[in-house]
Order: C-alpha cells, then sequence, then structure tokens
C-alpha cells in the first residue's frame, strides 16, 4: 500500500505542488483503514505525502501500522530528522528525496536551502533502519548524473541510489519537463552500469524502464491487485492515475482488473514486477551495503583537534 497521509509540503520543489495544500488524513478513519489494510491482505505499508512526516499524527501511524505487524517505510524528503527519530523504532525501511549531488542544484530544484541537512539524516537513518536508499527523481538537469549521483550515494553517504520515473502525469506541475530521451539515458546507464554501483531498485525494472520510453512490451501493471494507493481524503484506488476508481466502498474491496501500460510510475510498476528472486536479493544487498559494506561510512567527518604540547 502506498498511503498518502497527507497534501501538504514544507518545501517548493519545481515538479510539485503539494505545498499549496494543507489536507491531512482524517485522524477518524486511521484505525479503521489499517484494519481494513490487514483484513484485505496487504502486507507492506510505505507512508509517504506530501510530506509525511508533517502529520502530527504521523508517529501514531506508524506504530499502530507496526503494532499489526506491517512491514512499515516511509518516503520522506529528509528535512525533519527530529520527527524521523521517534518513527524510527517503528519503521523497517526510509527512502529519501536526494535529486543531485551538487548542493546548490539540489536547493534549487527544492526551493530551500537543506542539502546539508538531508545528507546527515540519509547517514543517522541508516544507523537506525534495516533498509535505506537515497531516490532521484529523474529530472532535465540530473538525467545525465546518473554516475556522479550514484557514485555520490555509495561512496560518501553509503546508501544505494534509487531512481524515480518522471511520469509527467503524476509529478510536472510547473514548466519543467523531461523528455523521453532524457529518461532514457538516465535509465540506460543503470541498466548497463548495474554491477558497478549500488542502487536501490532491480535491474528489471530499469530495463523496463527504457522498453517503456522505447514503446516495447514490458510487464503488466498489477496496480489495485498486489499493489494499492491509499490518497489523503481515505480512499483506496489502484494507483496515482486510476483515481477516479474508488476500491473501498465496501470493507473487502475490489479488484481493478484492466490492463493499463498507460503510466511507468515506479511505486506501482515495481511491485507489479514478477522477480520475486530477484526483489529478495536487492533488499538483501541493500541492507548489507547499509550495514557492513559502508558501516564507517561518514559525509559530514569531525575537524580533527591538534594535540596540545604541555609546557
Amino acid at each position: 500500500m502506498i498511503w498518502n497521509i497527507d497534501y501538504f509540503c514544507n518545501l517548493r520543489c519545481k515538479s510539485c505542488n503539494a505545498w499549496q495544500g494543507q489536507i491531512f488524513f482524517p485522524e477518524d478513519q486511521i484505525d479503521k483503514h489499517i484494519d481494513e489494510m490487514k483484513k484485505n491482505g496487504i502486507k507492506i505499508v510505505s507512508v509517504t505525502g506530501g510530506e509525511p512526516t508533517l502529520n502530527k499524527s504521523v508517529e501514531s501511524i506508524i506504530k499502530k501500522l507496526k503494532e499489526k505487524h506491517f512491514i512499515t517505510h516511509i518516503a520522506s524528503n529528509g528535512t525533519n530528522p527530529f520527527v524521523l527519530r521517534k518513527l524510527y523504532p517503528y519503521l523497517d525501511g526510509a527512502t529519501i528525496s536526494l535529486d543531485s549531488n551538487i548542493p546548490e542544484e539540489h536547493n534549487e530544484y527544492r526551493g530551500l536551502k537543506i542539502f546539508d541537512t538531508v545528507v546527515k539524516t540519509i547517514i543517522e537513518s541508516k544507523k537506525r533502519l534495516k533498509i535505506v536508499t537515497a531516490n532521484a527523481l529523474v529530472t532535465n538537469f540530473n538525467y545525465f548524473k546518473v554516475k556522479d549521483m550514484v557514485e555520490f550515494a555509495n561512496d560518501e553517504l553509503g546508501v544505494p541510489l534509487s531512481m524515480c520515473f518522471p511520469d509527467q502525469g503524476s509529478y510536472y506541475f510547473q514548466d519543467f519537463q523531461v523528455t523521453d530521451d532524457m529518461i532514457k539515458q538516465a535509465f540506460s546507464y543503470a541498466y548497463e552500469n548495474y554491477d558497478k554501483h549500488v542502487f536501490g531498485n532491480t535491474r528489471s525494472y530499469y530495463r523496463e524502464a527504457v522498453d517503456y520510453v522505447n514503446r516495447k512490451t514490458v510487464s503488466k501493471c498489477k496496480a489495485g491487485q498486489t499493489v494499492y494507493y491509499t490518497d489523503y481524503k481515505g480512499k483506496v484506488h489502484p494507483c496515482f492515475t486510476h483515481i477516479e476508481t474508488v476500491l473501498n466502498k465496501k470493507p473487502v474491496w475490489d479488484k481493478f482488473t484492466e490492463d493499463c501500460n498507460d503510466c511507468f510510475t515506479q511505486c506501482f510498476r515495481e511491485p507489479s514486477m514478477p522477480t520475486p528472486f530477484e526483489d529478495a536479493k536487492l533488499v538483501s544487498k541493500i541492507w548489507w551495503f547499509n550495514h557492513v559494506k559502508t558501516r564507517n561510512t561518514q559525509y559530514f567527518k569531525p575537524v580533527q583537534t591538534p594535540p596540545t604540547v604541555s609546557s
């Protein structure tokens, strides 16, 4: 389940208008929705927004999910480390947005000077959680810098780099467009150089992203069957695209069985792909990289104080 617990954000990203809203998931529906997810077979819940750490109920939500034995994940912009520290005991994983390895570039895109805070949050979170990745939305300023970004994430921060497919309908709000050639270049690099770096997605996902741009046949999307979307009003939909379809009109949700290839939104595409062994291998690799391979990685290194000389 991709659970959107608010439509509100503290940043001003060029590809999003969530900062214009101030809507939060109804508090009186939280328990009911968690119970329904359990009864409808949901096992993994990714809490998102807007920025989910701005919802005053986020700690209660994550705690209740863990008490009900869900696998818990949060997708965050990484700017609220104090809130995230309250959530770590109840979270299994986190994806934190990092759209450039260049501070000024990331800050300009995000609308505030938050790069240093974000990288500190990433380093801290990987010490507290099982699975952590930095996540980059492919944009028209970073599509040709995947090598630089993944090396920064791997070598400086000690986390894999995930890549989010820039579906125009789902993300782009202002005049900020990414062409098919840009998308193809970014995902082709990840696919062709998968074994040279540590990425946070499966290689099959990168291959199908390129195939989708090239108008080739890709796996059937199973949005509304094995992966769902709950909006900030409490309605369950197959995905971001099919919000006209509401599946939770009854306690036992309807299934969405239409074949659809209208988008390639990563939240629904990657969980739809029939690659269980590849998925398991990826999760193990991320855990190993977070906690064993890069145990001592630290972006902000302490200043060495020269020894004092006694007289």
